[in-house]
């Protein structure tokens, strides 16, 4: 797949991924923003997280509802703090970890100023 392909797939492959996770979800308020972030981290990890961090919430202009991206801290077996970034978007539950491997956030984060 040529580059330029590939970055058009980025492009619209969330706004395809929010239809298909919240069909005709209302936008949320931004105050109630925060809560839905930690509510996709908590659906993608499994498990309760330490803490997280985001650094950057804001609507966005080209998909239907808020972006955030931050770092998120979950505890591994109980004898560390293993952090991560993350990228997410609201309505949806769609959450990006680097994890994912690929660039994935790297690309999000560049695409959307994190």
């Amino acid at each position: 797949m040529a580059g330029e392909d590939r970055m058009k797939l980025f492009t619209i492959a969330p706004a395809f991924l929010i239809l298909a996770a919240a069909p005709g979800e209302p936008l949320p308020e931004q105050r109630d923003v925060p809560a839905r972030v930690d509510t996709a981290l908590s659906h993608r990890l499994g498990a309760e997280f330490a803490a997280v961090k985001a650094e950057k919430i804001e609507q966005s202009g080209d998909l239907p509802g808020f972006v955030a991206c931050g770092q998120v801290s979950e505890n591994d077996q109980g004898t560390a703090l293993k952090t991560e970034r993350f990228f997410v978007v609201v309505p949806g539950n769609f959450a990006i970890l680097d994890r994912d491997g690929g660039g994935l956030v790297d690309l999000y984060w560049k695409r959307y100023g994190c």
